[in-house]
């Protein structure tokens, strides 16, 4: 992970490298088949793709580099710590829009060559897409905890009881959408989109996306209760921006996984109604990182009076 200062430095490297991927990596034959597309039609579309993919990358990341800004101005206070966590969340989240979709079309590049890798690159990208939030979410819950807790209060019943009633509705909508595409198969059998066993994708898939999930719901609700009991008007107003960007970027990101349950990866490009979701998710997702940023900058100005 790069430091604030390198973060647009890294972003024009690995977009660079993303375009020249784009343009020199073998086309997807079952794609241009499909689409009726020549191999410079396909690398035109292909462009065209992720184009927007790049821009919410470049504003994402945007978002969280002014949110270390203002970590890193309160590094001596105690607070400080929590930010940074707060901060170091959403840098995973913020490069995790750009990073795993890089690898993801070297990964499917390779299965196009070679078709036995096929498999291998769906479960890759899989995993790699599990990993962001799983780490995300953690290090914004351990920050929001950290934020709560100084100020001496705690999370009632009712509103515990509300985070698991959420859950178990996420849930369970989550589990029918992976469970439908194992129907006719046996529980071993990777003849799925997948490519894994169903007792496999429950272990290492489902459960750590609910795990992630619900740790991300209750870093949620901890940092809108913290903002709320932050002294002084101004200082409040400008935390309440944060706050309310990390809920739109955690709930966009929750939301991006429900749509890769109803329409799995194919490995090659697809265009879908799944696709038009994703990117209106991740601009929903883009405006949290604005108003995050807007907040972290007023909060900086507050210190520096």
């Amino acid at each position: 992970m790069s430091r604030p200062s390198n973060a647009m430095g890294y972003y024009i490297i690995l977009s660079i490298v993303f375009l020249l991927l784009a343009a020199v990596l073998p086309a997807n034959q079952q794609a241009s088949q499909l689409y009726h597309l020549s191999n410079s039609q396909y690398h035109l579309l292909f462009f065209l793709v992720i184009l927007p993919l790049m821009l919410l990358s470049f504003l994402a990341i945007y978002g969280y580099v002014k949110l270390q800004n203002y970590a890193n101005s309160i590094d001596k206070t105690p607070e400080g710590h929590d930010f940074k966590l707060l901060a170091n969340g959403c840098r995973w989240l913020a490069w995790g829009l750009l990073v795993p979709a890089v690898v993801e079309i070297i990964l499917n590049s390779i299965a196009n060559v070679h078709p036995g890798f096929h498999a291998a690159a769906i479960v890759g990208t899989n995993y790699l897409y599990l990993v962001v939030p799983l780490v995300a979410f953690s290090l914004i819950s351990n920050g929001s905890h950290g934020l709560l807790s100084r100020t001496k209060q705690q999370l009632s019943i009712s509103n515990t009881k509300s985070l698991i009633l959420v859950l178990v509705l996420i849930g369970v909508a989550y589990c029918f959408l992976i469970f439908r595409h194992y129907i006719g198969n046996s529980l071993g059998s990777t003849n799925n989109p997948f490519h894994l066993p169903l007792w496999l994708m429950l272990i290492t898939m489902v459960i750590p996306y609910l795990y992630a999930w619900f740790v991300g719901l209750l870093a949620v609700y901890e940092i809108v209760l913290f903002s709320k009991q932050s002294r002084g008007v101004l200082y409040q107003q400008a935390l309440q921006l944060v706050a309310y960007g990390l809920v739109i970027v955690i709930a966009g990101s929750i939301a991006l996984q429900y749509v890769g349950s109803i329409v799995p990866s194919t490995g090659h490009l697809v265009l879908n109604t799944s696709l038009a979701a994703t990117y209106v998710i991740r601009l929903v997702a883009v405006a949290g990182y604005i108003l995050i940023a807007r907040g972290a900058i007023r909060l900086k100005k507050i210190e520096e009076v």
